[in-house]
């Protein structure tokens, strides 16, 4: 597994921290849960190592897609409006999923390519 923000290209990380509402201003203040989806999405969210190429494959179009929904699914998490779901994961964009796990004794979300079923 691959650190999620470290599978990034730049213009991919300009568009998480637009989503994620960084700012340069250093007087901008987060709500509790914008802080928590910034600490999850750039610190506990990783990428599968099978996952990594078929990422890099997409179109910009399409990464910025799957970041929005991989901030969208964590956000969904922090709020506690999800449901617990099958070992699966969640579905997302172009045939990947994002999966909670416990890493370490703590929730790690990781981006995985769905293989064929």
């Amino acid at each position: 597994m691959h650190r999620f923000r470290d599978a990034l290209n730049e213009q991919d990380l300009v568009h998480l921290r637009k989503i994620l509402g960084e700012q340069e201003d250093p007087t901008f203040s987060q709500t509790k849960r914008r802080l928590r989806v910034n600490l999850i999405t750039m610190d506990d969210c990783f990428i599968a190592d099978q996952a990594v190429a078929p990422f890099r494959a997409l179109s910009q179009d399409e990464r910025e897609r799957l970041i929005s929904g991989i901030v969208w699914h964590v956000t969904c998490h922090v709020e506690g409006s999800t449901t617990r779901g099958s070992g699966k994961g969640k579905k997302l964009e172009c045939g990947f999923r994002i999966v909670l796990m416990v890493q370490d004794g703590r929730p790690v979300f990781c981006v995985v390519k769905r293989t064929k079923e």
